[in-house]
């Protein structure tokens, strides 16, 4: 037979045939089939169980790649500004607290983690809030008098305002957010029609700064434009800066009207899930053998024989179907020869030599190695197989 095809064998009476199958495909393949779904399921839980990583996350103080903002944090520490980068809100909310009349707390809340209560309890804690890039949850709890006002379509905005950190500036590029000024005592920077980039409210007992956008303060593009000096402006006004990124230990808390839930729950039901996965692979169910079952009608073998050719054809699966020509003739000319049910290939092909005078290459040839290209060539060679074994019926019958 070709060795293009499968590895898998059929057995048969006079010897084996190589032929295609699905199910040794799908058994080689089963092993790291398993492997592949443990190891992303382990990828999963270990994201689920440890979050990300603080030094890679974005704008954080101790990330130098692109998206972080050390380069900042290095920059204001030499300027004298102690800079303090917690990882909780209850450590914000402790180092804000130590000298709360000389501290700003900058805000950077990508992912909306924190709750409504928990925003309030950290404006509460400096009389100077700066909030990045913030969600509609953060402006709409801390910043009611601003409503978010689209994206920007521009590259590089002028700041046209009056606030020294952003006059300074000049112009600055990566503002992402827009806001609009609906009241109270709010001014405006950098701005694109009717909205701003940057919006500073005032009250009396605190200001809050309004940033849209983040990438900015980013290693990659802290030193294009203003950015640099508008940074030095906002987080340079105070001897102590908070510098908080909510990480997902802030999101374990009690939620606003909500019973809280226990924080061993998510780790038993990723273990659950394992075990049961585990399990299931152990002890999972495998099919046995065909089961013969009376059917309550027959199906002739006619019947049977052209829908499975049907099959092959539409498949243009020729290697199948010259097969189980090849199966079939062997097994039949074996009966006819004589031989019992275990004899080999060569046997068969002896015997039928023998008989009918033909060669042991040519009929090695024909049984074996051809390899029909199209479906004439097998059609034509199905011709041939069946003259031959019309020429060893011929042969052994009595005269």
């Amino acid at each position: 037979m070709s060795q293009t095809v499968d590895e898998a064998r059929v057995q048969f009476a006079g010897g084996t045939v190589t032929t295609p199958r699905l199910r040794s495909t799908a058994r080689g393949l089963l092993y790291w089939i398993v492997i592949a779904i443990v190891l992303v399921i382990f990828g999963l839980s270990t994201v689920a169980l440890t979050g990300t990583s603080q030094s890679k996350a974005r704008l954080s103080g101790t990330n130098p790649g692109v998206d972080g903002a050390a380069a900042l944090i290095a920059v204001l520490r030499q300027d004298g500004v102690q800079v303090y980068t917690p990882r909780t809100l209850d450590a914000a909310k402790s180092d804000a607290a130590a000298d709360p009349h000389h501290t700003t707390v900058v805000l950077y809340d990508q992912a909306a983690v924190l709750r409504e209560s928990q925003l309030k309890e950290l404006s509460s804690v400096s009389p100077r809030l700066i909030m990045v890039d913030p969600g509609y949850r953060s402006s709409e709890t801390l910043t009611p008098t601003i409503d978010e006002g689209g994206t920007s379509d521009s590259g590089i905005l002028s700041a046209k305002c009056d606030l020294p950190g952003a006059r300074r500036a000049g112009s600055v590029t990566g503002i992402q957010d827009l806001y609009r000024i609906n009241g109270g005592d709010a001014t405006g920077c950098f701005p694109e029609f009717s909205y701003y980039g940057l919006v500073r409210v005032t009250t009396a007992e605190q200001t809050i700064t309004v940033v849209g956008g983040s990438t900015m303060f980013t290693n990659g593009s802290i030193l294009q434009k203003g950015n640099a000096a508008l940074a030095l402006g906002l987080f340079g006004q105070s001897n102590h800066l908070v510098w908080y990124l909510p990480s997902a230990a802030d999101a374990t808390g009690k939620p606003d009207g909500i019973i809280p839930v226990p924080s061993w729950l998510t780790p038993v039901i990723v273990l659950a899930g394992l075990v049961l996965v585990s399990a299931g692979v152990w002890r999972g169910r495998r099919f046995g053998p065909v089961v013969v079952e009376r059917m309550p009608v027959f199906v002739r073998a006619s019947e049977t024989l052209e829908g499975r050719a049907r099959l092959y054809q539409k498949s243009s699966d020729r290697t199948h179907a010259l097969d189980s020509l090849r199966i079939g003739a062997i097994g039949r000319m074996a009966t006819t020869c004589g031989l019992p049910a275990r004899a080999s290939l060569d046997d068969v092909i002896g015997a039928i030599a023998r008989v009918t005078g033909t060669s042991v290459a040519e009929l090695r040839d024909l049984l074996i190695d051809e390899l029909p290209a199209t479906d004439v060539d097998l059609l034509r060679y199905s011709d041939r197989l069946a003259d031959l074994e019309s020429s060893v019926a011929k042969a052994v019958r009595p005269r």
